[in-house]
């Protein structure tokens, strides 16, 4: 479900499973857009081990890259070994930030997802925006 937020923007709620509170913010794009986090404030702080997940919430994230497969068509460097929440990033398969599905979510650890932006010209966009 998306809510839309004060400004005229799309507002997610959390991406995990059982949680239906609003994503949290994490901060603003250079645009000055609202970005939101996949997952509520709650959840957030569950998944960084200073809270735990309310009754009946099931974390989407996993514990290791899912690239471990070479699903993305390059090897991972982890080799779907078990890493900290910290290393670990939820991407959105189909680049819609909003789209906050557990179909849409693959956890890929931080080298496979800035490889994967770079690959599929994400941060080449970014920038093209911000010099128009």
């Amino acid at each position: 479900m998306v809510v839309i937020d004060k400004n005229g923007d799309p507002r997610p709620t959390c991406i995990n499973i059982g949680c239906d509170r609003l994503a949290t913010s994490s901060g603003r794009r250079w645009t000055g857009k609202v970005r939101y986090r996949p997952y509520c404030g709650r959840c957030h702080q569950a998944s960084g081990g200073r809270k735990t997940y309310a009754e009946g919430v099931t974390p989407v994230k996993k514990d290791f890259c899912e690239n471990k497969d070479n699903r993305l068509g390059f090897k991972c460097v982890t080799n779907g070994k078990k890493l900290d929440s910290c290393m670990l990033d939820l991407d959105h398969i189909d680049g819609n930030h909003v789209h906050n599905v557990p179909e849409n979510i693959q956890t890929l650890c931080k080298c496979c997802h800035a490889k994967k932006g770079l690959i599929q010209g994400n941060f080449l966009r970014e920038q093209q925006k911000r010099y128009k």
